[in-house]
């Protein structure tokens, strides 16, 4: 059988008058187990190829399904982690089996995933088996819209929480952990999406999408779902000062943490505007803003013990949202060199 990548030419014969024939490669369609009159699918795709599917249309569709062995699982979070995996990975179907009764723990588990991960529904609950299904159109949620949906949650968290040092109102400070967490369902969906692409390169054509920028849709997404943890952090340590006197501290934080927001927002728009010129200012001001972030630390300024561990966690905090806004920044010129 020849090479994936190799080019097998077949010239075009008539049969009938008015039907074009080819021959199919005979060591492709042995791999596959093709036999006579059995059924392929054919399906044009937007750039005027045509796609071939062994076992005709259900093959098209078909999706795939990962079994997880309940059994000697006692620890929820491992388990959780691997029904997030096997989300993530892609299958249509994940089913939780055990050999005698599923756990309380294991079922309570499934529920509190499918009401996480967005699409799924148990469809399947028995004693010792539980079926969770993808009941999502892939072309219905485009990755570019779901990162363009993160990065609002994202930036209203960042300012949200700058806000909150503004006022002096540690109310705006609650409930991030909730908002973070609907950050990472869009991330997982990305993640998924990206994989579900990867494998079945089909898919893309069909909705007439990139699978570079598919791909890229997961870069993006995966820096911005790291700048939402920075925003919980940044909550969770900007507490003492919220609570406490305005010093110079409060001033240099709001400063710098307003220009790295700034930054943010306009890497993730040079990244949706492909535009090259836009996204090298954009880490030249990162890279300056990584220097400031560094400024917040200044111990002149500080005189207790508790202010000065929470300024070096939020500068580190402020320094690493900078960073991954410049990812974002030459992601966007890597897309404007498509």
């Amino acid at each position: 059988m020849k090479h994936q990548s190799s080019v097998d030419l077949r010239r075009i014969q008539i049969t009938g008058g008015s039907s074009f024939m080819i021959t199919l490669p005979k060591d492709w369609a042995d791999s596959v187990g093709l036999k006579k009159n059995d059924t392929v699918g054919l399906q044009p795709q937007p750039d005027g190829s045509m796609v071939i599917y062994p076992g005709g249309e259900q093959a098209a569709i078909a999706g795939s399904t990962k079994v997880i062995d309940a059994d000697g699982i006692t620890d929820r979070d491992y388990l959780y982690r691997q029904l997030v995996g096997a989300y993530i990975a892609g299958h249509d179907v994940i089913e939780l089996r055990s050999e005698g009764e599923l756990s309380s723990m294991a079922a309570s588990t499934a529920s509190s995933f499918t009401q996480t991960a967005i699409g799924l529904e148990i469809l399947e609950e028995s004693d010792n088996r539980i079926v969770i299904k993808d009941l999502m159109d892939q072309g219905e949620i485009k990755p570019a819209k779901s990162v363009e949906r993160m990065k609002v949650l994202v930036r209203n968290m960042l300012n949200d929480v700058l806000e909150a040092l503004e006022q002096r109102d540690p109310k705006l400070l609650d409930g991030m952990s909730d908002r973070d967490r609907e950050v990472d369902r869009i991330d997982w969906l990305i993640s998924r999406q990206v994989n579900i692409h990867q494998k079945d390169i089909t898919i893309s054509r069909r909705m007439g999408m990139d699978l570079c920028e598919i791909t890229r849709c997961g870069s993006v997404s995966r820096s911005i779902e790291r700048i939402g943890d920075h925003a919980v952090l940044l909550a969770s340590n900007l507490k003492p000062l919220v609570e406490g006197k305005s010093t110079a501290v409060d001033e240099r934080i709001l400063s710098t943490g307003k220009d790295v927001v700034t930054l943010f927002t306009d890497s993730v728009g040079t990244w949706s505007n492909r535009n090259m010129v836009a996204a090298n200012k954009c880490i030249e001001r990162g890279e300056m803003l990584v220097q400031r972030s560094k400024e917040i630390v200044n111990l002149d300024d500080i005189v207790d013990e508790k202010t000065a561990m929470a300024a070096e966690l939020i500068s580190g905090s402020v320094k690493r949202v900078a960073e991954y806004s410049m990812d974002i920044a030459e992601i966007a010129i890597n897309s404007a060199m498509d």
